[in-house]
């Protein structure tokens, strides 16, 4: 099944290089939901991640016909993401930090009653993301795939281009960072530190 699969991408990709459109917009749609996540994991900030897609999306169309091997499409595209996911973050870098609004203002009733309901939740999911953030880029990338889309352990490590038991030892690790992180700052807000 993996073999007939893996042909009917290299169809695709040789049909995207001869022009196919519909061809080309199979493969983008059929990865679109790991490369959002790893995107994410590289440039951290969910506002941002479909104007990277944009630009993956553009590089793809320019440079599908530079593809030599079509069976190996995904890791070829996985590096084309990784590396507009970089420039990205280069740029923003360079750019002056401007103020990000983490909370909008509370003016509706609805919303301050709900507000002590939610804190709890929201302050939970708040130190998560954190803490996903805050993971080395490795391991921020194999826990994004794998939770971003149908990914085998096999497909994410044909993506990032590392042995399939290097993406069980990173998700394990990645998912234990995360909780030790959570757990951390949950023990400092119980006792007050």
């Amino acid at each position: 099944m993996k073999t007939k699969k893996r042909q009917n991408e290299s169809a695709l990709v040789c049909s995207a290089q001869r022009g196919d459109k519909e061809a080309l917009q199979t493969l983008l749609t059929r990865n679109w939901a790991w490369m959002k996540g790893l995107v994410y994991s590289i440039v951290g900030l969910p506002d941002q991640v479909d104007d990277v897609l944009q630009d993956i999306c553009v590089r793809v169309i320019r440079k599908i016909d530079t593809l030599r091997e079509p069976e190996r499409f995904r890791p070829w595209l996985a590096v084309l993401a990784r590396r507009e996911a970089l420039k990205f973050r280069q740029r923003r870098a360079q750019r002056p930090m401007q103020l990000q609004e983490e909370f909008a203002e509370l003016t509706d009733d609805d919303k301050a009653r709900h507000l002590h309901e939610n804190m709890e939740q929201k302050e939970l999911f708040r130190q998560i993301i954190e803490a996903i953030r805050s993971l080395p880029e490795k391991y921020r990338q194999v826990f994004m795939l794998q939770h971003s889309g149908d990914l085998t352990y096999g497909q994410i490590a044909e993506i990032l281009d590392i042995p399939v038991t290097t993406v069980q030892i990173r998700l394990v690790r990645a998912r234990r960072m995360i909780y030790n992180i959570v757990s951390t700052k949950d023990s400092k807000n119980i006792w007050g530190s």
